[in-house]
């Protein structure tokens, strides 16, 4: 039985692909690059962030791409909840799942936002701010005494089903943010679902 719940942030549970698209272009355009479509992006962003940096701006310094970024999606942007998401977050919390947040995004964006849409007191610990999710699972399993075998991961990128698998939960993916369905098989998730009402419906089933 999956007790224990990892959730990924953005394209996962917070609708903020558009936002990063343009935080994104803000940097491109900062240094001289143009500007990528929404589709573009999502067929060439990829995690850890930084790797699709180093491919896009490969002599741009990290603490400057970082702060370029900011300015154009500070810390207080509205960003909504994705469909389905806040019904999800309810029934697992009802149901005494642990909820834990791992995201690439900033602690002070993910912790705003989920406040915002009330949906902050779901989560027993953000774990924000991180670049490489393959290494910091681990560290997360550990911290919070939690057993692999009752743990899934929720993503909607390679990214984290690849992490997932490196610490031998239960991986889902979720077709609703940054990367497409044929893409995310590649990972080869143990679940994959269109929308978080189907993992709710899923999570309803006697175990």
């Amino acid at each position: 039985m999956i007790r224990n719940l990892i959730l990924d942030w953005s394209g996962t549970l917070a609708d903020d692909l558009g936002a990063v698209v343009e935080a994104t272009n803000h940097v491109l355009a900062h240094f001289g690059r143009s500007a990528l479509t929404r589709e573009e992006f999502r067929a060439v962003f990829r995690l850890p962030y930084t790797e699709f940096y180093q491919e896009m701006l490969p002599h741009a310094p990290l603490a400057e791409l970082q702060q370029v970024y900011l300015e154009r999606f500070p810390e207080d942007h509205p960003v909504p909840m994705i469909e389905h998401a806040e019904d999800f977050l309810r029934h697992a919390a009802e149901s005494g799942r642990r909820m834990f947040v791992l995201s690439s995004a900033p602690l002070e964006h993910v912790s705003e936002q989920a406040r915002t849409n009330g949906v902050l007191g779901c989560f027993e610990h953000l774990h924000c701010g991180v670049i490489d999710k393959c290494s910091h699972i681990h560290e997360l399993l550990g911290k919070h005494g939690l057993d692999a075998s009752e743990t899934a991961f929720v993503g909607d990128m390679r990214h984290d089903i690849h992490a997932g698998k490196a610490a031998g939960v239960t991986t889902i993916a979720t077709a609703t943010g940054y990367e497409s369905v044929p893409v995310l098989l590649t990972a080869g998730p143990d679940v994959l679902v269109r929308n978080l009402s189907f993992l709710t419906r899923m999570f309803r089933l006697p175990s």
